[in-house]
């Protein structure tokens, strides 16, 4: 066990003049969260928000409104290589996981695959993802879909302050979600955010989110001294503490479908006051640091973006093979660089799931998971960090 300067792999330190903020929230009741809520409506021109306990309580309520709105349709389509909150708010929803594999050197969709898929009857959707931050191809997406009654669900659950050719991320789906977890772009502890001007569709979204049951009292008391706990140990002086206790799990990909949906606390949005400035801060850090990579590095980069450098909420890197990844992670750990893995495995290699995709093979997916890590972007990273990883990957 290393006892000393750690880095976490990602970090969104929230702040003692937020959690002020917060716990006059709490004094506010509903109206500090529908502020929130508006003021997300109005910065991203959507007419309609919904904040919840997190992001894959916000898919599983889109997907649930989406199958009321065409019920013959169980089926949706994601990237084999994804986070895997997406297939478990899949399966809590009710509904079928279908994959479609990534484009090599890639973390989207490969588009001849999806135009494979379109003349699905039973799909009701497609889910790209904005993965560390990285645009997914939403106009490409769309221009293969014929069939009206196939939702473009945007997955900007690690993009918030993200933008492509001038657009928000975000909203270029037909409906679109954050979240608001630890290490996310905008943390409130945890959260999740849904944004759409589909009117009919957030009729039923409103039907199904009447229904989420309230935070409780030690519910509250929990995510207080979360809160306190996120800005005293995610500093790499303190992260060592955390790291060290396994019944955290901190780092680990759980596929768990038991995972409950609430209305986000007023707390939650009080946090979420200043918003935009929080993020603002945020994206300069990220993007200058995601630049610095950009320039540091050589190789096969999966960040490597016309533009300038996206926010993300960690920068991604393709090495050559497995073993080479496999190094790379032990060498970061044994000097505590931040360097991490993003999923363990490629979806249909869910053991929990993986019956499901049986005979079936998605090898640019598989082949990712085996090779990909990502480094740290965050505001605690110094330009040594940096210096000593790429020194790692010489």
């Amino acid at each position: 066990m290393r006892i000393g300067r750690i880095l976490p792999p990602a970090a969104s330190p929230i702040g003692w003049t937020n959690l002020a903020f917060g716990l006059r929230g709490l004094t506010k009741g509903n109206k500090s969260r529908d502020d929130f809520a508006a003021d997300l409506a109005l910065h991203y021109h959507q007419r309609h928000c919904f904040l919840v306990s997190s992001g894959k309580a916000a898919l599983t309520l889109i997907l649930k409104a989406l199958h009321q709105r065409y019920p013959g349709r169980d089926e949706v389509l994601i990237p084999a290589y994804t986070c895997y909150s997406v297939p478990s708010a899949i399966a809590r929803a009710g509904l079928k996981v279908r994959l479609c594999d990534i484009a090599e050197n890639s973390l989207d969709f490969d588009l001849s695959m999806i135009d494979q898929q379109t003349d699905n009857k039973k799909l009701l959707c497609v889910i790209p993802t904005h993965l560390f931050g990285l645009p997914a191809d939403i106009a490409g997406v769309r221009s293969l879909i014929t069939d009206p009654e196939v939702t473009i669900v945007e997955d900007a659950a690690q993009a918030m302050g993200g933008e492509v050719h001038g657009q928000q991320l975000g909203a270029l789906g037909d409906v679109g979600f954050f979240s608001l977890g630890r290490g996310k772009a905008l943390s409130t502890v945890e959260g999740g955010v849904i944004l759409t001007n589909d009117d009919e569709l957030a009729a039923l979204i409103r039907r199904e989110y009447e229904t989420l049951p309230e935070y409780q009292l030690t519910q509250h008391i929990k995510l207080i001294l979360y809160a306190i706990a996120i800005n005293l140990l995610m500093h790499p002086w303190m992260f060592w503490l955390p790291k060290s206790l396994p019944f955290l799990k901190l780092g680990e990909t759980i596929y768990d479908t038991g995972f409950s949906s609430k209305k986000l606390t007023a707390f939650q949005a009080g946090l979420g006051r200043h918003w935009r400035n929080t993020l603002a801060k945020s994206k300069q850090i990220r993007s200058t640091h995601v630049g610095d990579w950009q320039t540091i590095v050589t190789g096969s980069l999966t960040a490597k973006t016309d533009g300038p450098p996206q926010p993300l909420i960690r920068f991604p890197y393709l090495l050559d093979s497995p073993k080479a990844a496999l190094s790379m992670l032990q060498q970061s750990d044994d000097a505590g660089l931040g360097v991490a893995i993003s999923y363990p495995d490629a979806i249909h290699r869910i053991p929990q799931i993986a019956d499901q995709f049986a005979g079936q093979d998605y090898p640019n997916a598989a082949a990712m998971a085996q090779r990909l890590v990502t480094m740290p972007v965050h505001r605690y990273l110094t330009e040594n960090d940096m210096l000593s990883i790429a020194s790692i990957l010489r």
